[in-house]
């Protein structure tokens, strides 16, 4: 290398000579062009034949200016690329070996291509301006006399944190084509994701087909996606996408923006989607890319403003010119001159002709290179400045894909870091309600409570108190007229154990509808406990006491055996007292043991379609009370209990055809059994069933409840309040002591009063009684 350079610095004075000045006495000073003109692809032409007229018409209009290397005149000799690396080394070589001497060298294109090219020419010293974007050529001691035209790729990813900032997306995913500049963006984007706190879930690579590192990303199950390849795998990521259903609402795609207009109707064979479906996959991607052209309508070097430049270059180029055109036929226009004033500068620097320039020449280099990097000044592609890193320090434009379409819907200015939208950020997300979609699957759980309705809870607290104001002044009657005849007859004692269950009953079935919504979890647990055993205790207290009565009643009248037998009130209290004992052997362990505990049921409603789009889901929120092993205990009071019910029908049922005048209210009693044990027939399996509606169940238990309760109460007591205060009340003839037998029924059995365990007090006595007092 060093001798090819001595060589060259010979030949450069042999051919100085015979090369001339131009006809006006100006000095040539020659440009080296390297651009992807080859028609084998349609891409490397589109950009590379506007460049080429770009730099054609900057050349003509400097050469055309007395205020700008006077003196001099540029001359462009280029080559064609033909977007190839290998191609383009062969290229530069020419180029370089070839007479006469090239002191700039603009292009090439491709990105992978121009860091090819940039290490060889950095080695003849020669200054390169290359419209390309890869982020390794901002390593200047590797490409000291490289500068760019276009913001580094990495620059893409500065724009996208800002992008992921506005709409507060925190976490993202990436995807790749395994070449440059794609890897060195991402690399920068993964840094700046954890400089500024965001999460970067999965990053995915490929080379050739990018459906299994797509099928990774779903699995993960990523949103916000930014993506980094070639428009030669557009087709392929996108069908990709249509196939795995990652776009729509919940997906953002971040993609380079410099792909071809309608690049979905393109054919391809390796892609086996249809155009309409690569255009419904890609609906709504966001593109960041180089903002070509100057959006604002001032003067600049050109001495035309934008727009009149676009309209002037569209004959040239062959094909209208907008301003978010993706062609580099203005940002080549403002290289080429950010080259040649660099040129103008230096030779102030270096105090000898610019024409002076050999190959190695290091020295001339510098001195062109640090003028270029002062420039600064309104181009026909916008402001035009240089960061330290030789990267212009430009706008990157904002693109939607609408229907088809790329639109300009934002601006990011890399030098201050900010973003500016050209539309309200709400017609952004038009696909999705104005609503920018989340970042990760934020659906909202919404509990709906399954709770007594608060109706049926006031409905049932109203009853419940009537009942149990009745069942109190029921209770009181007995006291205060507990030496009546009729009252006294019926075993008052026993009757007042019966209305305390009664009333424990009724506070039962308030209890059944207290819930979480009412109370919080520690009182809740309290409840449940004394429900419980209110439950097990007023059963036992209240069925027990017509058990007993029912028991003595078939005990003297069925079994004769007993007919001398004196049963006494503290016998029925013996035994009510025996079924209470074993209602504690079940309630104390399974306290002590197996305590109530608060349990939480959640059931996931399906999703409809509008909760999906809402990012909704429901689930039902049942909280209860159990224990392990709930079940058992549950069970096993049932069982017990359920032997007393069917031993009290049988014995209400033996004893049906009975007709005692000293039993004066064994009728009633004996219907109190059939309503109790239709009332756990029906109530029981209620109660243990899973109905899905908690306010069904409860109103129908309690329901139950109350009117088998009520209707118990009823039948014990107003007969004895009618007869007690009815006017002409008679004895065991009366309302009171009337037993309606079957007409087959048995013959009345004669017993005495002592068998029953009282007798009848003399204020009480009627005439024509018998004086036998009947206590169950």
């Amino acid at each position: 290398m060093r001798w090819s350079i001595v060589i060259y610095a010979i030949l450069f004075v042999v051919f100085r000579g015979g090369l001339g000045e131009a006809a006006d006495g100006r000095k040539p000073l020659y440009v080296g062009g390297l651009f992807p003109l080859s028609e084998k692809d349609g891409w490397s032409r589109f950009f590379g034949y506007g460049s080429l007229k770009g730099v054609e018409r900057a050349i003509s209009d400097i050469n055309n200016r007395t205020d700008v290397l006077p003196g001099y005149e540029l001359v462009l000799i280029y080559n064609d690329t033909e977007g190839d690396k290998v191609t383009a080394l062969n290229k530069l070589y020419d180029l370089i070996y070839q007479p006469p001497t090239k002191v700039l060298i603009y292009g090439p294109h491709l990105s992978s291509v121009t860091e090819s090219v940039a290490e060889v020419a950095g080695r003849w010293a020669l200054v390169e301006m290359a419209p390309s974007s890869t982020p390794v050529l901002s390593k200047k001691l590797r490409y000291p006399y490289v500068y760019r035209m276009l913001v580094s790729a990495a620059g893409f990813s500065y724009a996208h944190v800002e992008i992921f900032r506005q709409f507060n997306w925190t976490n993202f995913a990436t995807l790749h084509e395994t070449s440059e500049p794609h890897a060195g963006v991402t690399v920068v984007l993964q840094q700046l994701a954890e400089n500024n706190s965001l999460t970067l879930i999965a990053a995915e690579s490929f080379l050739t087909d990018p459906y299994e590192a797509m099928q990774r990303l779903k699995a993960r199950d990523v949103r916000i996606i930014a993506a980094n390849f070639y428009e030669s795998v557009v087709r392929k990521v996108f069908c990709s996408a249509y196939k795995l259903g990652m776009y729509g609402k919940k997906y953002v795609w971040l993609i380079p923006g410099y792909f071809a207009d309608r690049w979905w109707q393109v054919a391809d064979k390796e892609v086996t989607c249809t155009p309409d479906e690569l255009k419904r996959a890609s609906e709504g991607y966001l593109t960041v890319t180089w903002s070509m052209f100057g959006r604002e309508e001032l003067p600049t070097i050109a001495e035309v403003t934008p727009a009149e430049y676009r309209r002037q270059m569209e004959p040239v180029v062959g094909r209208p010119l907008s301003d978010t055109d993706r062609g580099t036929v203005a940002v080549s226009y403002d290289g080429m001159w950010a080259l040649a004033r660099g040129l103008h500068e230096a030779e102030a620097v270096l105090a000898r002709p610019l024409d002076s320039f050999y190959y190695g020449d290091t020295e001339y280099a510098d001195a062109v290179g640090r003028a270029v990097q002062r420039q600064d000044f309104e181009g026909v592609s916008g402001h035009v400045s240089f960061s330290k890193d030789g990267d212009i320090l430009g706008t990157l434009l904002i693109e939607q894909h609408r229907d088809g379409v790329e639109t300009a819907v934002g601006a990011y200015d890399k030098n201050t870091d900010s973003m500016s939208w050209l539309v309200d950020t709400s017609d952004i997300w038009y696909y999705n309600g104005g609503i920018p979609p989340f970042d990760s699957d934020t659906t909202r759980t919404i509990t709906l409570l399954r709770a007594t309705p608060m109706p049926i809870m006031i409905t049932m607290c109203v009853l419940s108190s009537l009942g149990i104001v009745f069942a109190v002044c029921f209770f009181v009657f007995n006291v205060l007229k507990r030496q009546n005849r009729q009252v006294k007859m019926s075993s008052p004692k026993v009757n007042n154990l019966i209305a305390v269950g009664i009333t424990l009953a009724y506070l039962c079935v308030i209890l059944m509808g207290v819930d979480i919504s009412m109370v919080n979890s520690e009182t809740l647990l309290t409840v449940c406990t004394t429900r419980s055993w209110f439950l097990a205790l007023c059963f036992t207290i209240a069925f027990g006491g017509m058990f007993t009565k029912m028991w003595r009643v078939y005990s003297i009248v069925i079994h004769n055996k007993t007919k001398r037998k004196v049963i006494k009130d503290y016998h029925l209290f013996i035994i009510i007292g025996v079924l209470l004992l074993v209602d504690f052997v079940i309630l104390i362990p399974w306290q002590i043991f197996d305590p109530m505990q608060i349990e939480e049921e959640r059931v996931l409603i399906p999703q409809t379609v509008d909760d999906i789009e809402m990012y909704r889901k429901y689930e039902q929120l049942h909280v209860k009370c159990t224990s392990t092993n709930d079940t058992i205990w549950t069970m096993a009071l049932i069982i017990y209990k359920a032997f007393v019910v069917v031993f009290g029908a049988f014995l209400a049922w033996s004893t049906r055809n009975v007709n005692v005048p000293g039993l004066n209210d064994s009728y009633y009693v004996g219907l109190s059994i059939y309503n109790t044990v239709i009332c756990c027939v029906v109530a029981v399996p209620l109660s243990l069933l899973n109905v899905s509606s908690i306010g069904v169940t409860y109103a129908l238990v309690s329901g139950f409840l109350l009117l088998c309760t009520t209707m118990s109460l009823c039948m014990l007591f107003i007969p004895k309040v009618i007869a007690v205060y009815k006017k002409n009340a008679v004895g065991d003839d009366g309302l009171v002591g009337t037993m309606v037998g079957t007409v087959n029924r048995r013959p009345e059995t004669t017993f005495n009063h002592e068998a029953l365990g009282s007798r009848p007090t003399d204020d009480t006595s009627q005439p024509g009684h018998s004086g036998g007092s009947t206590h169950r």
